[in-house]
């Protein structure tokens, strides 16, 4: 089915709805709805109640979500997970693409309430292809017509909440994993200080959204990325003048430096004197 709300783009947009059995109701979780939308920045939704939980991927893009009186935001490869028989609202803030699921069952609240209280209604995945291959699993039923086995609907769904419960198991993501994130992300910034490094790049190769690895890296290292990668070349860049005969313009390129007349007047502030004179001080010592 296409959706009919302003704001979602038509041209890849689809969702499917599903009424379950009266013993899938019993026994199992159960999809209600699945659909993948892309969103033009500046939707908004809004709901007092709808009798179901909601599970989000962001594949692109960030949303503004709110609830339990929280706001939170989620950008690329974040996921969200929400009580819809409460007050809550999501927003996208750009543009973008989000696979997502409705469901019910016995254990939903359970599920919830433990993966809610530890992570939030807003949380990354170290690998997030387990729980969206689960999820794209239980779209593609729909979207290719396929028999319904809800056994299997119930076994796809459980899949996705026990990888999120074991994150909230391990303490969340947001500790031991994202810490993980974020020396990989140090490690690559020391081998390829000649690269641009931009921040959109780093947060990919971290599985988060820029906005949420910008807070992430400065709580893990003091710095933001910026700052950091400026800080690493500077380091690079005195150690090669104290420990090398490179000519300036190589120094530059070497430790990522685009304009070595910005480059020296950077350096003068930062040590009081210029590149030539600090290795004229350091062969002298």
């Amino acid at each position: 089915m296409k959706p009919a709300e302003h704001g979602i783009v038509d041209e890849g947009s689809d969702f499917y709805i599903y009424t379950p059995s009266r013993t899938a109701q019993r026994t199992f979780l159960y999809p209600l709805r699945t659909g993948l939308f892309r969103y033009e920045a500046g939707y908004r939704q809004e709901r007092s109640s709808f009798d179901s939980f909601l599970v989000m991927a962001i594949r692109s893009g960030g949303f503004d979500v709110r609830a339990d009186r929280a706001t939170r935001h989620a950008g690329a490869g974040d996921f969200v997970l929400l009580d819809c028989y409460r007050h809550h609202s999501y927003a996208s803030t750009e543009p973008s693409e989000v696979l997502w699921l409705h469901f019910d069952g016995p254990t939903a609240r359970a599920y919830y309430d433990l993966i809610a209280d530890r992570l939030g209604n807003v949380f990354p995945l170290r690998d997030p292809s387990y729980a969206i291959t689960r999820l794209m699993g239980i779209f593609d039923v729909f979207r290719e017509s396929g028999p319904v086995s809800e056994p299997r609907m119930s076994k796809l769904i459980t899949d996705v909440l026990t990888e999120f419960a074991v994150a909230a198991s391990a303490g969340g993501p947001s500790a031991q994993r994202q810490s993980h994130a974020v020396e990989d992300v140090l490690a690559y910034i020391a081998a390829h200080l000649a690269d641009p490094l931009p921040v959109e790049e780093l947060a990919a190769r971290a599985f988060m959204s820029e906005y949420h690895f910008i807070r992430v890296f400065k709580r893990e290292t003091g710095y933001t990325p910026h700052a950091y990668v400026v800080d690493a070349r500077m380091h690079a860049a005195k150690y090669m003048l104290t420990h090398s005969d490179a000519p300036l313009k190589r120094l530059c390129e070497e430790c990522g430096f685009t304009d070595p007349s910005a480059f020296c007047a950077a350096f003068k502030r930062r040590n009081g004197v210029s590149p030539m004179e600090f290795r004229r001080r350091s062969a002298a010592r």
